[in-house]
């Protein structure tokens, strides 16, 4: 037989039997079992698909709900640090509040707060971005209150909490913060306030004021909060040194009028007459050893060393050279005068009254011979570790060289303080300590100091202004600044706070506030909670 086409098999034998009889439908079986499992295998792989995309989504919708949580805990952090940045680091308070909150801390801590800050907490923040929202509470609550004297150090609980959602679903997932905010109330230590210039501003004045004079402020390690300018038209800073006085002259000084002649010499171990006291230097003696130093008359030079394990300060008048070097561990002191040497198993009180002006106040290096000279072409540490001195002037200060504290590092332009113990005040009053008449005052970054100046102190000028003199100068100053106005003449200004001055970890001896101040000094976080 022929065909139209060609065949792709053989056709069957002539006699053979076109079908098998015994393995009929075996093949239709196969195909059927296979049929039944790859059907069941596509109807599993569907199942695990959609159980897929459903916990991809539940996954994504978590994500989201995180990000909104946590979106919300980061924006109520800010917004709260935002808050306490503008409302500036020293409020006035009144007396009575700050005496009942002596009496009562925890029922008078929310109307402290009030008072000085507004009405801030609960702090509450709505906000939506993205089809993401959060509900933000703040609340703050008293934990620790620290009585100090003229001030009280507070520290408060912060609580955070955070609801994050998506538009058109109804989970939420809700974080929550844990901080602390560190408080001073009442007539503070001038030290804990970084920047304090005695001018009425606004809060943009503020910004233009640091932005014209060059000024910088760097943040302390962990602190949520930078350091801030003060700005007051108030008479914030004590235009006397009256209790520091009474504390190195070892006498009871109630008001300025209360300190004659008379009583200053005897004082001093001078005849109790109404003389004028002589020009020079006078280490005060007292019952239970020394106290503090007492120069009259103008110091054309005031150097501050280190040698050995003894501090040195050298005041160099036109009457003559006198010299104290004392040891903290040894609890010895040596001191050089026009007319001898006295030696002393005490260490004296780091209190340094000048009823006159410091011409020229800088640190330098002692030789082998004990002589002490200014250094201006490098940085020497001049204060102790352990040892604290607070300079006192009835006139005006003139810094010539580093005033560099012992123990501190400095590292990408970062102090660290953690290895030091030791601190510096100079305070200038614009008085006269005797007679109250009032003096030029005021404190001068010299024309021949180093461009590069560090100052390591908390500088204070009562009624006058801090200036720095010449030009292309770079001053840095780790600690504070409080001042009637300022001038920098076109020159730089970085300011690093001194956060232990705020925190306790340095004594006294310093300036206080004439007026009771309410003053946040510090933000913390100190857990986070993502899920609750």
């Amino acid at each position: 037989m022929s065909y139209a086409f060609s065949q792709r098999t053989p056709p069957w034998p002539e006699g053979a039997e076109r079908t098998p009889r015994g393995d009929a439908g075996a093949i239709s079986l196969v195909v059927l079992f296979l049929l039944v499992v790859f059907s069941g295998l596509g109807l599993g792989m569907i199942t695990l698909s959609q159980v897929h995309i459903k916990v991809n989504a539940w996954r994504k919708f978590s994500l989201f709900l995180d990000c909104a949580s946590e979106n919300g805990l980061k924006r109520g952090l800010r917004d709260l640090g935002d808050w306490l940045q503008s409302n500036g680091p020293a409020m006035p308070i009144s007396s009575n509040l700050f005496e009942d909150f002596r009496g009562s801390p925890g029922a008078v801590f929310p109307l402290l707060l009030e008072e000085a800050l507004g009405a801030g907490f609960p702090r509450l923040l709505r906000e939506t971005s993205d089809g993401l929202n959060w509900e933000t509470l703040s609340t703050c609550g008293l934990q620790s209150v620290e009585d100090r004297g003229e001030h009280f150090r507070i520290q408060a609980g912060l609580r955070i909490e955070s609801s994050g959602g998506m538009d058109r679903l109804r989970p939420k997932r809700v974080s929550s913060l844990q901080g602390s905010l560190g408080i001073l109330a009442g007539r503070l230590p001038l030290p804990a306030i970084p920047l304090l210039i005695n001018k009425e501003m606004t809060e943009s004045e503020n910004g233009r004021f640091l932005k014209d004079n060059g000024i910088s402020l760097m943040s302390g390690e962990g602190n949520l909060l930078s350091p801030r300018l003060a700005a007051s038209g108030k008479d914030i800073i004590p235009g006397d040194a009256t209790a520091l006085a009474a504390r190195a002259l070892d006498i009871r000084i109630f008001t300025p009028q209360d300190l004659s002649a008379a009583k200053l010499r005897a004082a001093l171990g001078l005849e109790p007459t109404e003389d004028p006291v002589p020009d020079g230097v006078y280490l005060i003696k007292t019952d239970l050893g020394l106290g503090g130093i007492f120069v009259q008359g103008d110091a054309e030079e005031m150097v501050l060393a280190i040698d050995g394990d003894s501090q040195n300060i050298v005041f160099r008048l036109e009457a003559g050279e006198w010299s104290l070097a004392f040891s903290p561990s040894r609890s010895r002191t040596e001191f050089r005068t026009p007319d001898g040497i006295s030696s002393y198993e005490f260490a004296p009180l780091g209190i340094i009254i000048v009823n006159g002006a410091i011409r020229s106040l800088g640190g330098g290096v002692a030789g082998a011979d004990g002589t002490v000279t200014m250094v201006r072409d490098r940085e020497v540490p001049c204060v102790l570790n352990g040892v604290g001195l607070t300079i006192v002037s009835s006139d005006r200060i003139t810094l010539s060289s580093h005033l560099v504290l012992q123990g501190v590092r400095w590292q990408d332009g970062i102090p660290y303080l953690k290895e030091s113990q030791s601190q510096l005040v100079i305070f200038s009053t614009g008085r006269d300590l005797l007679s109250q008449a009032e003096l030029e005052g005021g404190i001068a970054v010299s024309e021949g100091a180093p461009d590069d100046l560090k100052l390591h102190a908390s500088l204070t000028a009562a009624g006058a202004d801090f200036k720095i003199e010449g030009s292309g100068k770079t001053v840095e100053i780790l600690g504070a600044l409080h001042a009637a106005g300022y001038a920098g003449n076109g020159n730089a200004l970085r300011l690093a706070a001194d956060e232990r001055f705020a925190s306790g970890e340095l004594g006294g001896n310093g300036p206080v506030a004439a007026t009771p101040l309410f003053s946040v000094y510090s933000l913390k976080v100190i857990g986070w909670k993502e899920h609750e």
